[in-house]
């Protein structure tokens, strides 16, 4: 006769192993490896990918890093045979995002979420692997006009990015098509939208006549270029009107036009701090936000598309690679999405844990302890004790003499 299982003890902490328990599960519920052999599991494989994400570092420095690990050679065979090779790029994104969506906080889906969709551009300097059409040009940024572009769609829940959908933007993609992709990811996970945020590369005539037609209020920032808007831009105040957009290819779109008014009071810039007024126009198209004012919408925006638009937080996990593939490239971006994933996933359900009193206070303490560089060094810790790290330096070749550093 078997027992009920004895409870877990409670605890008031969170250790470095189960962090990393946690990641590796994920990955290997959602990318199942068969690795054959003995010595290494599927565990370790993925504990040498999480390895290089937090340390921002390639599988290939990672692996000459640890001493109980994989060689690099080992990782990539069973990455790359089973998932980057065999699969094609679309089966391996829906893989990708089902892996995002693994550990969402509970009430994500039990009210309407403002979302915002942007577009990043990651910096390439070789060939293509197999087609030209990998890369979309872009302006210069690094030194290069050549990138991997990656399309998200996300909220920010208590002011922390939570990637919901991601896709690979190819050369000849349309925004439009890459936009309604990811709100039909959006809508599969049962969310209801309530805004939809978006980026200036967004603000086209083809995709302003669409959003009209949703049912959600979507707010697209607008570049200031043509004289008729530059036109519009003066003044002292905040102020809304109507304007229209026309495209050669696409027709024209008229839609209620909203221009935030403030001082940037020496705020940085490009060329030195600003000053002087300035104005920033958006349009607002779709059934109107009644309650809303221009400035409001001004500040919503900054939230969203402020700090969380330089894609800071996915650097800090992002493994690097010279890998030519966009295959490969993906799998790191999203498992670098899938880290952030789980850090907001973590401290909102830290935050259920507290007392129903004491969750303001939670949160706060929370806000100010597990920054996402504190959950990367945990689990980056908790890796390199797992594994060992190498202490030192062996010579494959003989030397001519000894070295002394006895006294070092």
């Amino acid at each position: 006769m078997t027992g009920r299982p004895a409870p877990r003890e409670a605890s008031t902490e969170v250790t470095g192993a189960q962090l990393r328990r946690l990641a590796v599960e994920v990955l290997i519920e959602q990318l199942p490896l068969a690795v054959e052999g003995d010595r290494y599991t599927t565990a370790d494989v993925y504990a040498v990918l999480l390895a290089a994400a937090v340390q921002q570092r390639s599988v290939e420095r990672v692996c000459q890093q640890l001493v109980d690990a994989p060689s690099a050679n080992a990782v990539r065979y069973h990455v790359a045979e089973q998932l980057v090779y065999r699969e094609d790029l679309d089966t391996l994104e829906a893989q990708c995002n089902a892996l995002l969506v693994a550990h969402l906080p509970d009430d994500v889906g039990q009210r309407p979420q403002r979302v915002a969709i942007d577009l990043t551009l990651l910096p390439y300097y070789g060939r293509p692997a197999m087609e030209a059409g990998e890369l979309r040009r872009g302006a210069a940024k690094a030194g290069t006009t050549r990138f991997h572009a990656y399309a998200t769609a996300y909220l920010v829940r208590d002011g922390r990015r939570l990637t919901l959908a991601l896709t690979y933007v190819r050369a000849e993609d349309e925004l439009l098509d890459v936009l309604l992709d990811l709100l039909r990811r959006v809508q599969r996970l049962g969310i209801t939208i309530e805004r939809l945020y978006l980026d200036r590369e967004f603000a086209t005539v083809a995709i302003l006549a669409t959003l009209q037609q949703q049912p959600f209020p979507s707010i697209v920032a607008l570049p200031k270029r043509g004289q008729r808007l530059k036109a519009l831009l003066q003044g002292r105040t905040s102020f809304t009107t109507t304007y229209t957009m026309e495209s050669a290819t696409a027709g024209s779109v008229t839609f209620p036009l909203w221009v935030a008014c403030h001082y940037a009071a020496g705020r940085a810039g490009k060329q030195g701090p600003k000053h002087g007024i300035e104005y920033q126009p958006f349009a607002v198209v779709g059934p109107l936000p009644a309650p809303l004012t221009v400035r409001r919408v001004a500040r919503e925006y900054r939230q969203r598309f402020g700090i969380e638009s330089s894609y800071r937080l996915l650097h800090q996990v992002r493994a690097r690679t010279t890998s030519r593939f966009p295959a490969w490239r993906l799998l790191l971006v999203s498992l670098a999405c899938l880290l952030v994933n789980l850090w907001v996933w973590l401290k909102a359900t830290l935050v259920l844990c507290a007392a129903w009193g004491a969750r303001r206070a939670a949160r706060q303490w929370l806000d100010a302890t597990l920054r996402l560089d504190a959950w990367r060094d945990l689990l980056r810790e908790a890796i390199l004790a797992e594994y060992g790290v190498r202490e030192t330096l062996a010579f494959p070749f003989p030397l001519a003499s000894v070295i002394r550093f006895a006294e070092y």
